[in-house]
């Protein structure tokens, strides 16, 4: 019986130190902190030609949805930023963790070309591996425009998760390098490290 235990414990620890490696479960811890306690974030506010309208910092910020009279979920967001309510609609927002590596001053190649060196040469196959490969974190570069299409910021990390929460409305989450970004109201483009790999 007691081997029987210990095998079992072997597991579980393997099973542990396999999922500390997971993109995906680090973004869920750091929502449950966010959840319960709150993150910092630096939060800028865009208008729709990429200008940078204002920031504001907050050691405890969290997001949550605005329901309305049919308990829908609104566009409205509510941010609470060091116990203080804001209510937000319609322009681009980015929060961003202190650790995320927010690059304002950059240039996007005009032609980007990819060898195709990653294909297994079925595109149902190739689907599925990104698909789970995004649970373990990915080398991306994720760019971030304005509504119009201005581009406003870059972030790039070797191990990045996303997701689209289901309560934030037109809200994207980067989980870049264990850093939290949350995209909401922009055109963001999600772009694999090597297409941006010159020759």
């Amino acid at each position: 019986m007691n081997k029987k235990k210990v095998f079992i414990s072997v597991i579980a620890l393997a099973l542990v130190m396999a999922l500390a490696g997971c993109s995906a479960i680090g973004a869920f811890v750091s929502k449950l902190k966010g959840e319960l306690f709150g993150n910092d974030y630096i939060i800028r506010q865009y208008d729709d030609f990429g200008n940078l309208v204002f920031t504001i910092r907050g050691d405890k910020v969290t997001m949550d949805c605005e329901l309305d009279e049919y308990g829908e979920i609104s566009s409205y967001i509510d941010i609470t930023i060091d116990g203080e309510s804001w209510k937000h609609v319609g322009s681009t927002l980015v929060f961003a963790q202190e650790n995320a590596d927010m690059i304002t001053d950059f240039q996007i190649p005009e032609e980007m070309e990819n060898e195709g060196l990653g294909s297994t040469g079925l595109m149902a196959v190739d689907r599925r591996i990104n698909e789970y490969a995004n649970y373990f974190g990915k080398e991306l570069v994720v760019l971030i425009s304005s509504q119009n299409g201005t581009p406003v910021a870059l972030f790039q990390g070797n191990n990045v998760y996303t997701e689209i929460p289901g309560d934030l409305p037109k809200t994207t989450l980067v989980h870049i390098d264990g850093a939290m970004v949350y995209v909401h109201r922009a055109n963001i483009d999600i772009i694999p490290a090597e297409f941006f790999t010159e020759d």
